[in-house]
């Protein structure tokens, strides 16, 4: 992954921030604004700049009321989704993978729902900017108790399925804009909700709770707060967001096209109706290969580096929640998932020529 930024992009951007500085004014001014009117539209609903994806989880579930209850969580996503609800005041455990979208497995979930009585949330993650079918089956289970749903779309800015954008299944969702990510800010993140009421709550509690009279709190908030500095990058970003996609689209079909007939190698497709956003090209090792051993080859004999995975290790066996699970259970499908896959370079400004040694490299080591 490189960040790459164009000398338009450079220009503009520049441009931007010596217009916060001049004005003096450095946080939720005008480019804020900016930005939230630049995201709304390819979210179709309303957007809060925040200070990144988790200050938006943190966010999403101080509103829901977590602490002394349970929040589960799939079993492959990136340590900051449990850990938020766990700084919180709640516990977390951990469901299953469904590997045809690689979402929450509605089945484990059920398990998990009847195993705990103080379930107070779910979040359920697009891993890989893919928005599983299975969405549907989740929000079933969670509807029939009333448990609230919460998206960490931190993969899945602008992905769909059935024309549906992510970030309008849950009661409140949370996007990343770390600079990984299909759309950067340098660092921050975006919270959207379904209700009115928790937006304005949320807007309120990302300035501390401060209400609008001069240094009155109604709400322990905390600062949220996306800085001018950090919009002004962002909102060129966003307003040429489809451009950028366009190149990822591209990126995608090139290695779809030459990578088949790999033997020890196939591309994760994802399920009809879905339209990832490509945040990753994700690949499926055959059980004998040696991912670690493979990573090494391809770096020191091709001078290609594989993305990072989503991710190499399933939650529960981070250091901080092992021994969390009962003796005998497993999440099979997360585990298999963790260890047996690769994602391949997809980024705007990975040039044709990258590709091809990507791809050469592969047939090398793979065929």
């Amino acid at each position: 992954m490189r960040v790459v930024f164009d000398e338009e992009q450079r220009r503009t951007m520049l441009a931007r921030i010596e217009d916060v500085l001049a004005s003096g004014a450095l946080t939720q001014g005008k480019q804020v604004a900016r930005f939230e009117a630049g995201v709304a539209p390819i979210l179709g609903k309303r957007a809060l700049a925040v200070s990144g994806g988790t200050a938006a989880l943190e966010i999403a579930l101080s509103i829901v009321g977590v602490r002394g209850g349970t929040v589960l969580v799939p079993g492959n996503t990136f340590f900051a989704t449990a850990a938020t609800a766990e700084r919180l005041g709640a516990t977390v455990d951990f469901v299953d993978l469904e590997l045809d979208g690689l979402g929450m497995d509605p089945d484990s979930l059920r398990e998990r729902l009847q195993a705990h009585r103080d379930v107070r949330a779910v979040i359920v993650v697009h891993l890989a900017g893919v928005i599983s079918p299975a969405i549907t089956g989740v929000l079933d289970e969670c509807r029939q108790r009333g448990i609230a749903v919460i998206e960490d779309a931190a993969h899945a800015f602008g992905a769909e399925i059935g024309g549906v954008t992510a970030g309008s299944f849950g009661r409140l969702a949370a996007f990343s804009l770390y600079p990984t990510k299909v759309l950067t800010s340098v660092e921050g993140g975006i919270l959207t909700a379904r209700d009115d009421t928790d937006f304005n709550l949320a807007d309120t509690l990302r300035d501390h709770g401060r209400t609008e009279q001069a240094n009155r709190h109604a709400w322990l908030g905390a600062n949220w707060r996306m800085s001018e500095l950090h919009a002004a990058v962002g909102s060129v970003l966003v307003e040429r967001f489809a451009a950028s996609q366009e190149q990822r689209t591209e990126q995608a079909k090139f290695y779809d096209e030459r990578i088949i007939g790999l033997s020890r190698l196939t591309r994760y497709r994802p399920p009809a109706g879905v339209r990832s956003n490509h945040y990753k090209y994700v690949c499926l090792l055959k059980p004998e290969v040696d991912r670690n051993a493979l990573r090494r080859r391809l770096a020191d004999k091709y001078g290609v580096g594989l993305a990072g995975e989503v991710y190499d290790i399933p939650l529960h066996e981070q250091p901080y929640f092992r021994g969390r699970q009962s003796p005998g259970r497993y999440l099979r499908q997360a585990e298999w998932f963790c260890r047996h896959h690769i994602c391949l370079p997809i980024y705007p400004g990975l040039t044709r020529f990258d590709q091809e040694r990507v791809v050469e490299a592969l047939w090398g080591e793979l065929a």
